[in-house]
């Protein structure tokens, strides 16, 4: 793998068992093309076959056994480099279930994955899949960009189609999805823990202990992170006064934002615009 440009994806035919491997530093995301297989999750284990996709994230172990006629599409990624602050996606509750929430709660929970492809769904995936092999492979000219963009819209067209998982006993995945798709959309409005642990039927503090496990950040330092970006934007591309920038990204004091803003962005407000 190209350390430059760490992205690797492959197909691969198992006709016996693949033993338990571990992805060190990427997040995996599998495509079942072909057959049958056991799904093996640390301790536990599930059924998969044609059309199945899972997310697992890094460091979480896995294999397969019993497969039959079995041939998977695996691609490796960095989530921290593919998904960017503006990726307009993140609004989007299944782009959270599936390659955010779904990864933290295989590796803790075995959550098995809800999204399973219909012909039609696969026969668009699988010529997805076939264009970004052929641009690994080939690598003219721009085959970095061209094979990003092919995988922005793979990402874009599974969450779209991510579908509402039943509820579970250990966690409705598509709760917490509304809730976190909540914030993208509302982040400038008055938004609180309690609130978005109710969207997601679970308790401030259960709701707050998966969502710091899983972005490593805490509900409402989310919130901050994406006013002061969205705030960020404003000082730099327009000439609006930082008091009422304060006030349109959802800080209703002042010298509070601009505490906040100093703390994330190492000067202030003034300073960013000045430097832009």
């Amino acid at each position: 793998m190209d350390h430059n440009f760490p992205f690797f994806i492959q197909y691969g035919h198992h006709s016996g068992d693949f033993f338990m491997h571990v992805h060190k530093d990427f997040t995996e995301l599998v495509i079942v093309m072909e057959g049958t297989a056991v799904h093996v999750v640390g301790e536990e284990s599930y059924e998969i076959k044609k059309g199945d996709i899972f997310v697992i994230g890094s460091n979480t172990a896995h294999g397969f056994k019993d497969s039959k006629n079995f041939r998977l599409c695996n691609i490796m990624f960095r989530p921290e480099l593919t998904f960017s602050q503006d990726f307009d996606i993140k609004k989007s509750k299944g782009f959270h279930a599936l390659f955010v929430l779904e990864p933290y709660i295989t590796k803790e929970y075995v959550f098995q994955s809800k999204l399973r492809l219909n012909f039609t769904e696969y026969e668009k995936v699988s010529a997805m899949i076939d264009e970004m092999m052929y641009e690994y492979k080939v690598r003219m000219d721009g085959w970095q960009e061209m094979l990003n963009s092919c995988f922005m819209r793979l990402i874009i067209y599974l969450s779209r189609i991510y579908k509402l998982p039943e509820k579970t006993d250990t966690y409705d995945l598509i709760y917490i999805a509304n809730a976190i798709s909540y914030i993208e959309n509302h982040f400038i409005e008055s938004i609180t823990v309690k609130q978005l642990a109710e969207m997601a039927y679970l308790s401030e503090r259960h709701f707050s202990r998966v969502f710091t496990n899983t972005y490593h950040i805490s509900p409402m330092q989310y919130v901050i992170k994406l006013r002061l970006h969205y705030a960020s934007l404003l000082l730099k591309n327009t000439s609006i006064s930082i008091t009422d920038i304060s006030i349109q990204t959802g800080f209703n004091d002042s010298n509070y934002f601009a505490r906040q803003f100093k703390k994330y962005y190492h000067c202030s407000p003034s300073e960013y615009r000045e430097l832009q």
